[in-house]
């Protein structure tokens, strides 16, 4: 596994823990898992996508550049799919917040987190956006017409219906084509996290 050969050859130690973790995190086939040894720490990534591999290596370095709160990436063997970046813990935004609500009670812990949130993401969009390099976007330059209509599509097939909540086909066709209307009369040129 390329994941354990880039530890080994960033850390000049063999990983003594390989943990794959939750399977395939998000929304795609990337395989992650956590590699250890002693107080060393990395997330290891095998993608098969090389050109979404080289937005996310490309991105991640331009925002640390910035000062922004990504993961270091420490290794790459494009050849082989892999990459190997920070581990910074288990714990999602997502996830803190249901540990920290309680039916429609929400703890100040979590509000103060969404607030940090969203205080830094305009500085992912209009600083580190100034110098972004757009070329290497995957899988288009742009959030046009189909960029959003996949995303749309992503909401319905991947939470929608595998959450169980149910829906109006129709309806909701007809609120994704005002939604993408509204979208295209805005300026999209800005980064756009996935």
């Amino acid at each position: 596994m390329f994941s354990k050969k880039l530890f080994e050859q960033h850390f000049h130690a063999p990983p003594e823990l390989v943990q794959p973790l939750q399977g395939q995190l998000g929304g795609s086939g990337r395989r992650i898992i956590r590699l250890a040894a002693g107080k060393l720490s990395a997330i290891g990534v095998v993608y098969e996508v090389r050109e979404e591999n080289v937005a996310f290596l490309e991105f991640s370095r331009h925002f640390r550049r910035h000062g922004l709160p990504v993961p270091e990436i420490y290794a790459e063997d494009l050849d082989h799919d892999a990459y190997l970046e920070e581990d910074l813990g288990d714990t999602t935004l997502f996830e803190f917040l249901l540990q920290n609500r309680a039916g429609d009670e929400i703890a100040p812990a979590a509000k103060e987190a969404y607030r940090k949130v969203l205080a830094i993401l305009p500085r992912f969009q209009i600083e580190a956006g100034r110098d972004l390099n757009y070329k290497v976007c995957y899988p288009r330059a742009s959030f046009d017409r189909q960029s959003i209509a996949w995303d749309l599509n992503f909401f319905k097939y991947y939470f929608l219906q595998l959450a169980g909540i149910p829906f109006n086909e129709q309806a909701l066709e007809k609120d994704f084509g005002r939604l993408t209307r509204f979208l295209l009369t805005a300026d999209r040129e800005y980064f756009s996290l996935p």
